[in-house]
C-alpha cells in the first residue's frame, strides 16, 4: 500500500481572523475623516498664528488660493478662500485615504504617528523648495514670514495623519457592530 501525501498551502498561510479584516469603505470613510481632522489641526493651527501675528485670521486660506488667483487672491476676498479652503482639503482627504489603504485595525498608533510626522515633515520639505517657490510664489512670499509656524503646521499635520489606525478601528467596528445587529437571533441549544 501506497500512502499519498498531499500538501495544502492554504491551511499553513496565516489566516487573517475576521475581526482583522476592513472593508474598503471602512478605510475609505476613515480616510476621508482623517484627512479632514488633518487639515483642520493645520489650517486652525495657521488661521490662529495669523489672526495672533496681525495677518488676519483669513491669510492662509487666501495664500492656499493664490495657486488658482496668483497674487490677486489677497485681496479677490471669499472665493480666494474657498479656493485655499478646497485645495488643502481635497489634499489632506486624498493623503488620508492613502494612510487608511496602508493601516490594518493591528497597527501601532505610535509607529504611525511617527510615519506621519515623517511625512509632515517631507511635506514641508517640498512645499519649500520645489512647490511654493515654482507653483505659488504668493504664498511662499507669505510663508517666508512665518517659517516655524509653518513647520509646526506641518507637524500637526502629520500627527493628524498618524490618528490613522484610529479612525480605522472606529469605522470597522462600527460596521461590524452594525452586521451583528442585522443578523436574526438564533436560539441556543439546550
Amino acid at each position: 500500500m501506497v500512502e499519498r501525501y498531499s500538501y495544502n498551502a492554504a491551511a499553513d498561510a496565516p489566516s487573517v481572523d475576521s475581526a482583522d479584516r476592513v472593508s474598503w469603505g471602512s478605510r475609505l470613510v476613515a480616510g476621508i475623516a482623517d484627512g479632514i481632522l488633518s487639515a483642520a489641526l493645520m489650517m486652525g493651527f495657521m488661521m490662529a498664528y495669523s489672526s495672533a501675528t496681525g495677518a488676519g485670521v483669513t491669510m492662509p486660506l487666501k495664500a492656499l488660493g493664490a495657486l488658482v488667483y496668483g497674487v490677486e487672491a489677497l485681496v479677490a476676498g471669499s472665493m480666494a478662500m474657498l479656493a485655499g479652503a478646497g485645495i488643502q482639503l481635497g489634499f489632506s482627504i486624498v493623503l488620508g485615504i492613502l494612510f487608511a489603504l496602508c493601516t490594518s485595525r493591528r497597527t501601532s498608533i505610535v509607529a504611525e504617528m511617527l510615519v506621519g510626522i515623517v511625512v509632515g515633515i517631507a511635506i514641508w520639505v517640498a512645499m519649500e523648495l520645489v512647490v511654493l517657490p515654482y507653483m505659488n510664489p504668493t504664498m511662499a512670499a507669505r510663508i517666508a514670514l512665518m517659517p516655524l509656524a509653518y513647520f509646526i503646521a506641518h507637524l500637526l499635520f502629520g500627527i493628524g495623519l498618524g490618528l490613522t489606525p484610529v479612525f480605522v478601528r472606529t469605522f470597522s467596528r462600527m460596521r461590524h457592530d452594525h452586521r451583528r445587529m442585522e443578523r436574526p437571533a438564533e436560539a441556543l441549544p439546550i
